[in-house]
């Protein structure tokens, strides 16, 4: 295992590091991803928050877990249909996936104009896979609960991540295996084209100082821009952001009326 240090920082050329650092990413990305069950690839849905007080005016968010695969653009799009004109923001957790389907998921969050924060949600009542579930029955969705930042966006998942209008990665998450190179000169010039288009400073990603593990720390992704704030998930979806003039998109009012 390659370990970075400041020493090794001095010692080996500017171009003898990218190289070897770009090296190191590559090969990270020929380890085959594994094969992937049904219930481990990603999957979209609709969340209203739970927060104790905020009725009748709640934050909600788009839940984003499990594997990237190549279906699952397709299945993102599908669940902005049902938003209309809505722009909630992704609370994301993976262990990351097929590269190019992240970044045509990571193009149709940026042309939709969606806030991305590394998250997982607690859900309350009804689960994803809940089948004939009826306990959220007159609350207002399908799906209940409550963001937080805990979980992981790895490999793949950082390309997501980086689309975001804003990209938030919070203490007690992890952005990890940060893909920064390709097992081909065009993959790789592709990668460096598609951070460039999200505003993401891929010089930095290479050269950025690593832990033991070989991971870039939080100040090295703020400072990229991968991320663009190390505060948690809540920035996104707390009840506080409703009391705004005027109120995000991710506020919905919700009244028994509506059940008539």
């Amino acid at each position: 295992m390659f370990v970075w240090s400041p020493a090794a920082d001095k010692t080996l050329p500017r171009l003898r590091r990218v190289a070897l650092l770009t090296c190191l990413a590559a090969s990270s990305i020929l380890i085959q991803q594994p094969a992937m069950a049904a219930d481990e690839q990603m999957r979209f849905v609709v969340v209203r928050s739970s927060q104790a007080g905020c009725e009748p005016t709640c934050t909600e968010w788009i839940s984003a877990e499990g594997m990237i695969g190549p279906r699952t653009p397709t299945l993102l799009k599908a669940t902005l249909r049902t938003l209309g004109d809505r722009k909630l923001p992704l609370v994301l957790t993976s262990p990351g996936g097929d590269m190019a389907a992240a970044m045509a998921i990571g193009r149709l969050i940026r042309r939709n104009g969606l806030g991305v924060a590394v998250g997982m949600t607690v859900f309350e009542g009804c689960e994803p896979d809940d089948e004939g579930c009826r306990e959220n029955d007159n609350r207002g969705a399908d799906y209940v609960g409550e963001a937080v930042s805990e979980g992981r966006c790895a490999h793949a998942c950082a390309l997501v991540l980086a689309a975001g209008v804003r990209r938030l990665a919070g203490d007690g998450t992890a952005v990890e295996d940060i893909p920064i190179g390709a097992a081909s000169e065009a993959g790789t010039k592709k990668l460096v084209a598609y951070y460039g288009e999200m505003g993401v400073r891929h010089q930095v990603l290479v050269e950025g100082l690593r832990d033991e593990d070989g991971n870039l720390g939080h100040w090295q992704l703020f400072k990229a821009l991968l991320v663009t704030s190390t505060l948690a998930v809540d920035q996104l979806v707390d009840a506080q952001i409703c009391r705004g003039t005027p109120a995000p998109d991710n506020c919905r009012v919700f009244t028994t009326m509506d059940l008539e």
